[in-house]
């Protein structure tokens, strides 16, 4: 079936011969219809499945007449109710405003004209000519030339009086029975209502729609979106649809056909889109002072933006996460954030609440430690804060101490004291400010360490140019030792960062007296002093020489050791035949008299570079003092059994001998004495 739309005019005739008309606009559509019906019938067919049959006018009549194929009834007749004025009205009511009569149309008396016009060639009955001007705007009809009804419609006879009207194929109108079969044209209104959609949700909404009088058989309902849905719906009871299982944030198309005969009407149509599904998982990512991350989950459905909104200030993002920025350090913030879409459609909020971290603290630092504690303290940042955590851990992030210090308002300056820590060791403590009892900020760290504990077991040993340290490190933790040797109470070596517990110091003094302190460390402490001293060993003096002597006194010199300190001597004079003995000690003193001693006697002198612990090896000459002599004379008689033996020399030769080695094994050499034979007869001296 073939249909074709118009917006009419629908006009008021004001004169005949002038064609004044007021319009106003409503939208039709006409269907022509090729069935051959009489005129009765085929206004019956239009009004049950149409409106009725069509009404030409000066809007609609080129479009018309443009879609016919064949002569077509149109809806006017002379006689419309047997009391109503001939040709004064249409089919739907309307007063007969326009007329598109072929020449010699209508026939102004009872009966069609006959074959044989009385017209002359050429000359318009009256009513023709005041209807012409209605048609000289179509070009279908401008060329047409005057024609007589029989050079037209030879075939025509008298009929009834009543008529009924055809359209011709290229636009005129004719009277014709109104019995004749013929195909006809109907029209109807088009319909513009809306369906309306209430109740929208992320899965559902409501259909609701206008009735449409005029023998509607049913309505056909059709959904078109991600998904196709078609409903049937009862015309008298049935004008709402309840939708279900749509997808969230999702457009859907709507139309609504009262179908009629078998005909789809003009649709009542919407469109609208179901609420977008609230994002799922809104979690805080990441705090700072002033910004907080959220991100969350997409929601089932469709989502153009997400809309995040806190404290009156909304920010967009089409990403699952977004950043809030310039917020006050450890604050309570609730985040709300939706889904959207570009129709400004808004989802429910998801919401969270959370607090940024507060600021952090200044100024820590770190004193009084010990080998188990130290004292942490720090100043309070601005703003709020209610407590701080204070934690220690060790290098191998095991924890040490973790305690809350509720805030004291009342001092500029907080301070802990953390304790149970091991010695020497180092320590990280950190300090986070806590807001509200719940949310921590960002930690404050500083390093430093317990005090160690001493070293134990020092022992030195020494040589004559270097000392050896040995020690037992502390129980506790240490990192390294610091050295120091001193000499008469002044630093002479100082070495630090000693990782083992040993020591040796080189090119050292001789004889002199060293002190070693030791002490453990960890980081920038050091434990209590550990010192031993020992002397190194004494090299002996040198060159010891004579000086002088006389009866009772012997003066001694010597050379000391190179690279002695202040040597100090012990030096001994001693006579082995006198048994005496004489020792001093001398302090940086290289010569010495020894007094009252006994002329002519060898002493034996003895030096040594002392120590309070050792000696070196002595250094051993002898001198005599000078002797003061005295001469003794013996004589001896010779008696003897044999003949002769006396006066022999070989005789006194072997007396004087034996004599000699008497006196040699009596006094050696400890004591001057001299032996000498005085000679006279028979006499030795």
């Amino acid at each position: 079936m073939t249909k074709f739309s118009l917006q009419d005019k629908m006009c008021i005739l004001i004169s005949g011969a002038l064609m004044l008309m007021m319009c106003s606009e409503a939208q039709q559509e006409f269907f022509p219809q090729l069935r051959n019906l009489t005129w009765d019938e085929a206004r019956n067919h239009c009004q049950v499945c149409f409106k009725e049959l069509v009404t030409p006018t000066p809007g609609n009549i080129q479009i018309i007449a443009k879609n016919l194929t064949s002569d077509s009834w149109i809806g006017l007749r002379k006689y419309l109710h047997p009391s109503s004025l001939p040709w004064s009205r249409w089919a739907n009511g309307d007063p007969l405003t326009f007329q598109n009569w072929y020449p010699g149309w209508p026939v102004l008396k009872s009966h069609f004209p006959q074959t044989n016009c009385s017209c002359s060639e050429g000359q318009t009955p009256e009513l023709f000519e005041s209807t012409t001007e209605s048609i000289t705007n179509f070009s279908d009809l401008t060329t047409l030339e005057y024609m007589s009804s029989s050079m037209m419609f030879p075939n025509f006879t008298e009929t009834e009086e009543d008529s009924c009207v055809v359209m011709l194929r290229f636009g005129p109108w004719v009277e014709k029975s109104c019995s004749e079969l013929l195909p006809f044209i109907c029209y109807d209104d088009r319909l513009s209502g809306r369906a309306n959609v209430t109740d929208v949700t992320t899965s559902s909404a409501t259909l609701t729609w206008l009735p449409v009088p005029g023998g509607i058989s049913h309505y056909r309902v059709e959904v078109r979106g991600d998904v196709q849905l078609t409903e049937i719906h009862n015309p008298t009871s049935d004008l709402t649809s309840n939708l279900s299982s749509l997808t969230a944030g999702t457009r859907y198309s709507i139309q609504v056909f009262p179908v009629k005969c078998e005909r789809d009407l003009n649709p009542q149509v919407a469109t609208f889109y179901t609420k977008p599904d609230k994002v799922q998982n809104l979690t805080v990512a990441m705090v700072t002072e002033t910004s907080v991350f959220l991100s969350w989950n997409k929601p089932s459905g469709h989502v153009d933006f997400y809309l995040v909104a806190v404290h009156g200030a909304n920010s967009s993002t089409d990403t699952e996460s977004s950043e809030v920025g310039d917020l006050i350090p450890g604050s309570s913030y609730t985040f709300t954030v939706l889904s959207g879409l570009h129709n400004s459609m808004l989802s429910e909020g998801s919401h969270i609440t959370t607090f940024t971290k507060p600021r952090k603290v200044s100024n820590l630092s770190v004193s009084e430690n010990t080998n188990t504690s130290l004292r942490l303290s720090w100043r309070p940042p601005e703003g709020n804060s209610t407590a701080f955590r204070v934690q220690a851990r060790n290098d191998h992030n095991n924890e040490l101490f973790d305690e809350v210090v509720q805030r004291d308002w009342t001092q500029t300056q907080q301070e802990k004291r953390v304790t149970r820590l091991p010695e020497g060791t180092k320590i990280t403590l950190s300090v986070a400010v806590i807001a509200n009892g719940t949310v921590e900020g960002d930690k404050v760290t500083i390093v430093n360490y317990t005090a160690p504990g001493p070293i134990s077991h020092l022992y030195l040993e020494t040589t004559d140019r270097s000392l050896t340290a040995n020690w037992t490190g502390p129980a506790g933790n240490y990192s390294s030792f610091n050295i120091t040797l001193k000499l008469e109470g002044q630093d002479v070596d100082a070495t630090a960062d000693v990782t083992e517990p040993v020591k040796e110091f080189v090119q050292l003094k001789t004889a002199a007296k060293y002190t070693v302190i030791v002490r453990s460390v960890s980081g920038h402490l050091q434990s209590p002093p550990v010192e031993s001293s020992k002397f190194t060993k004494p090299l002996p003096p040198t060159s010891a020489t004579v000086v002088s002597t006389s009866k009772t006194q012997l003066t001694f010199q010597w050379t000391g050791p190179d690279n002695a300190a202040a040597p100090r001597y012990l030096v001994n004079l001693n006579s082995s035949f006198w048994g005496h003995r004489q020792s001093f000690s001398l302090d940086n003193k290289t010569i010495h008299t020894f007094e009252n001693l006994t002329s002519g006697t060898k002493y034996q002198f003895q030096v040594q570079t002392a120590t309070d612990e050792v000696l070196s090896v002595p250094l051993i000459i002898s001198s005599f003092t000078e002797a003061e002599e005295r001469q003794i004379s013996l004589s001896m008689l010779c008696s003897s059994s044999q003949p002769l033996l006396c006066a022999k020399d070989a005789t006194e030769e072997s007396v004087f001998s034996q004599l000699e080695a008497y006196y040699k094994n009596l006094l050696g050499d400890n004591v001057f004495w001299k032996l000498e034979k005085q000679e006279s007869e028979n006499t030795i001296s």
